[in-house]
């Protein structure tokens, strides 16, 4: 649901890039007291039967688009956008009627604890609105009201979520000793990889496996984007130039040297730089900053051309192109969740090409860390079902995995059986085990609380075991469990109780998060109750129903 703003994000504390090439950068004119964004119609929806009014709608956009551009996305679109604003509209309703007031004191204090250096716990306020505007472009009225707006956020769920039973030291403490007490175990491995070689196939059986399972094999639908790519360091030497020309460039880092102070330009051993050095630094970060303002430059010609077009196809984008002089590229053919070869920097191009069609084949430039690149849709290739002998080298590694796993899952079910019996007859885990020639071992202690374990075996999931072991008494053998390598059957020796020392020191923190978790629960419950009696509900089910323009 909604969220707050990411903490620590790492571009806050690097080198902070003067805006030299004023002219090449695009600074958002919204000033304060103005929306920054922009909405067209007249009909903003209800809200418990009231009509939505314009303002109203456009504070909770504007918060739905600070929040993408703070969390480094591109923007929500369609049913999901429609949903946030709505959640918004619902939030920012009761924050009005509950009278929830936020004061500058509140803002600055989240600010400084949310932004602060998490290293050094340093906190620079004028260096963080520099940061934000150049890598958000979020002025600094719309930020701060952002934030006054997550503060009051904050307060609702302290509101509503008090209004739930807290959770005593004693449930507390209950819980803690339970998700924190150790497990002493031991296991039992059964390896596919260890099979493999045993297994031998027929050409019978490798038809047959093949045929029962021709759906895994096909190659479902596929595109192919045709794209111009404009990389920043062919216009590298133009943004220096352009520096060069600037003659207060220097004066200005002057004045952001002084005002952050030698210790905040740091080289990559993260000694302090000398001045000379973190100005040569600083120059060459602009200049490729620069660079990439001036690809994006050529790229929008390259768009605009197309814009004139009452047709756009791969003919006429590669006509386009070559009237321009730039050359142009293919990936090879990619499925949905693939790699796209060529245009990985583009983090937002496997769901905008989701939405490429032959209305709108193409999308505007997009932005990687080292280019700008505009792509068009040029084919999309049909499902196919490949021929046996096409796959046939595939299809034998999938036999012999498929039979190495029924066997180890076979071995491991059989020695379940064995080990239950043997130790219920007085043996131990280990020498039923060794008995039965099974690779066994004794494991590392751990809790359900157990984020790692070291020494743990690779072969082995913690997670898997923490559930095989929650569910066993002590001195009983487990089920056997599958692994992605094969499976495991695992023993509970005992159950080593968490000690008074550890329970008064963890204590207090578990208490406030378990609080804190029947909190947020409660608002959640209370948040999607309110979200159907204001109407929201039957709003997005519509929405999610029909096409959204």
């Amino acid at each position: 649901m909604i969220g707050t703003i990411r903490k620590h994000s790492k571009w806050l504390w690097g080198v902070i890039v003067v805006a030299v090439i004023l002219s090449f950068v695009i600074w958002s004119d919204a000033t304060p007291g103005r929306s920054v964004f922009s909405s067209t119609g007249s009909d903003f929806g209800r809200l418990y039967g009231r009509p939505v009014t314009r303002d109203q709608y456009l504070k909770a956009l504007n918060a739905v688009e600070v929040d993408d551009r703070m969390r480094g996305n591109q923007g929500r679109t369609g049913v999901d956008r429609d949903r946030q604003v709505q959640e918004y509209l619902l939030l920012q309703s009761k924050i009005r009627e509950m009278g929830i007031q936020v004061s500058d004191e509140a803002v600055g204090a989240y600010i400084r604890e949310t932004f602060k250096d998490p290293s050094t716990g340093a906190f620079n306020y004028d260096a963080l609105i520099q940061n934000l505007q150049q890598r958000t472009r979020v002025p600094e009225a719309a930020f701060i009201d952002y934030v006054r707006q997550q503060v009051a956020i904050q307060h609702l769920v302290e509101v509503v979520g008090a209004s739930s039973r807290l959770v005593t030291p004693r449930e507390a403490q209950a819980e803690f000793s339970r998700e924190n007490e150790q497990y002493v175990t031991s296991v039992a491995l059964f390896s596919v990889s260890n099979l493999l070689s045993s297994i031998t196939s027929k050409p019978e059986e490798l038809t047959q496996f093949y045929s029962n399972r021709i759906a895994s094999y096909r190659i479902p639908e596929r595109s192919v984007l045709m794209y111009v790519r404009y990389d920043a360091t062919n216009y590298l030497a133009e943004a220096k130039s352009e520096i060069a020309k600037d003659s207060t460039f220097t004066n200005r880092f002057e004045q952001y040297y002084t005002q952050r102070g030698a210790d905040a330009f740091r080289d990559e051993q993260d000694k302090v730089m000398s001045k000379e050095a973190a100005f040569v630094k600083l120059q060459e970060e602009t200049a490729e900053q620069g660079a990439l303002v001036l690809a994006r430059r050529a790229a929008s010609v390259f768009n605009d051309e197309l814009g004139k077009l009452t047709n756009v196809n791969p003919a006429a984008f590669a006509a386009t192109a070559q009237k321009l002089g730039v050359p142009v590229r293919s990936t090879p053919p990619f499925r949905v969740g693939e790699r796209i070869v060529g245009l990985e920097e583009l983090t937002q191009l496997p769901q905008r090409v989701a939405a490429l069609d032959a209305e709108t084949p193409y999308t505007e430039p997009l932005d990687g860390t080292s280019y700008v690149a505009i792509p068009l849709l040029q084919a999309k290739l049909p499902p196919e079902i490949p021929s046996f002998e096409s796959v046939r080298e595939r299809v034998s590694r999938d036999f012999k995995q498929d039979r190495a796993r029924t066997s180890a899952r076979e071995a491991g079910e059989k020695f379940q059986a064995a080990a239950a019996a043997g130790v219920g007859s007085g043996k131990t885990f280990s020498e039923v085990a060794a008995a039965q020639r099974v690779t066994h071992a004794e494991l590392p202690p751990f809790s359900i609380a157990s984020q790692s374990v070291p020494g743990l075996d690779a072969r082995l999931n913690l997670y898997s075991l923490k559930n095989a072991a929650f569910v066993l008494k002590t001195n009983e053998v487990g089920r056997y469990t599958e692994t992605a390598d094969g499976g495991f059957v695992l023993y509970l020796k005992e159950k080593r109780p968490v000690s008074e020392a550890a329970i008064k020191a963890g204590l207090p923190a578990a208490l406030a998060e378990s609080r804190q978790q029947r909190r947020m629960a409660a608002f959640q419950n209370w948040f999607g109750t309110e979200f159907q009696k204001a109407g929201l509900a039957a709003a997005a089910k519509a929405a999610a129903g029909s096409p959204v323009p």
